[in-house]
């Protein structure tokens, strides 16, 4: 079985810099756009039309505890310690696995898309295996007998501005902060607000009694960018995400 080289996992880190080098996005402080009915629009907007990438510089928020100062169970932290130390183990991202949580709001990019008459939310990542996450705004609950996924299954809500996505569901495949691991326990809750046209602030709080001693809570900005030498006029790229495996 072949197995991504050191030098791949550089080039895909260039890759990356590379993006958020050559990306711009706009600037200003625009009023948060929205939707007749008054609730804030987390996608492109009219005349403004691009996807989310976190930015060189940017990246404020709350932040996430180090390695060393997650709540992690001792089986959590030993695992956590291996997976530092071997060379031949890599996030399940490298091997164009999903990455759910966190780690699809840390990415080359990715769109949020609102359809209402659907009462649905998809936020579409542009980098890994071309995914998607759907978010199910029609009050419904989850499922009582989940299959479990990379992502989990999330419902939302409008808390006033904030769209609030609440994720169950998950299998134990999930590296949700650097090499730390989960279990079936795993729980997000996520918040998404857009205090105005370029900007939005993500926030999660992680619960997980399977791997952690307690809940923890992190996030961080992202902006919008509308041009720049990879897309025009706001469109997202095509991002191939191939296994080196074969």
């Amino acid at each position: 079985m072949l197995r991504p080289s050191r030098t791949r996992i550089a080039g895909l880190a260039l890759g990356a810099a590379v993006l958020l080098v050559l990306g711009a996005p706009v600037r200003g402080q625009d009023p948060t756009p929205r939707w007749p009915d008054g609730r804030p629009n987390l996608g492109s907007a009219p005349g403004a039309k691009g996807y989310w990438e976190i930015r060189p510089g940017a990246g404020g928020g709350i932040g996430f505890p180090g390695a060393a100062d997650l709540p992690l169970r001792p089986w959590a932290r030993a695992l956590m310690e291996h997976r530092g130390e071997a060379e031949d183990l890599y996030p399940p991202s490298v091997h164009c696995k999903p990455t759910g949580g966190p780690g699809f709001f840390n990415s080359p990019g990715f769109e949020i898309v609102d359809v209402p008459d659907m009462e649905r939310i998809f936020i579409v990542n542009i980098a890994g295996p071309h995914s998607w996450r759907v978010v199910y705004m029609d009050g419904r609950e989850h499922p009582e007998d989940l299959r479990p996924t990379y992502f989990g299954h999330s419902i939302g809500r409008w808390d006033g501005d904030t769209l609030v996505i609440d994720t169950v569901g998950f299998n134990e495949k999930l590296w949700i902060r650097g090499q730390a691991p989960t279990t079936r326990q795993l729980h997000l809750v996520e918040r998404i607000t857009r205090p105005n046209l370029q900007t939005i602030n993500y926030e999660v709080t992680i619960e997980d009694p399977g791997s952690l001693t307690e809940p923890y809570t992190g996030g961080w900005e992202i902006n919008l960018t509308t041009n720049s030498s990879w897309i025009e006029d706001g469109e997202s790229f095509e991002y191939i995400c191939q296994d080196s495996r074969g």
